[in-house]
């Protein structure tokens, strides 16, 4: 009879945590804090602005604020904000790049209907 209250799970590693090793999730991830390693994960990742990531992200979205250093692989949008600072190569089907954002390395646009091709 009442409303179902359906609860978003997110994974959440804060200012001042410092991990190091792979991550492996299937709900949206925001970084504050230091991951030195991969992040694996099949909701979206923001990495906010006090985070730093040494470290592949393997995501369907990413939402670059701070500081990474790594390869970039998503289905979805790739977007680095104003303030951040990525080095490494993206392979994704959409990216934007805010005015200000620093962009050191390569990108590569691949549509899904491709990669389902190279897949196979």
């Amino acid at each position: 009879m009442g409303k179902e209250i359906q609860q978003v799970a997110l994974n959440l590693l804060s200012e001042g945590t410092h991990i190091e090793g792979d991550i492996s999730a299937t709900n949206d991830i925001r970084v504050d804090g230091v991951i030195k390693g991969n992040i694996k994960t099949s909701g979206r990742v923001v990495v906010g602005p006090t985070a730093k990531v040494e470290g592949n992200i393997e995501s369907p979205g990413v939402d670059l604020i701070g500081l990474m250093q790594g390869n970039i692989i998503s289905s979805g949008l790739v977007l680095l904000r104003e303030k951040s600072a990525f080095t490494g190569n993206i392979t994704t089907s959409q990216i934007a790049i805010e005015a200000g954002a620093t962009f050191n390395g390569e990108c590569r646009i691949v549509q899904e209907n491709t990669k389902a091709k190279n897949n196979s």
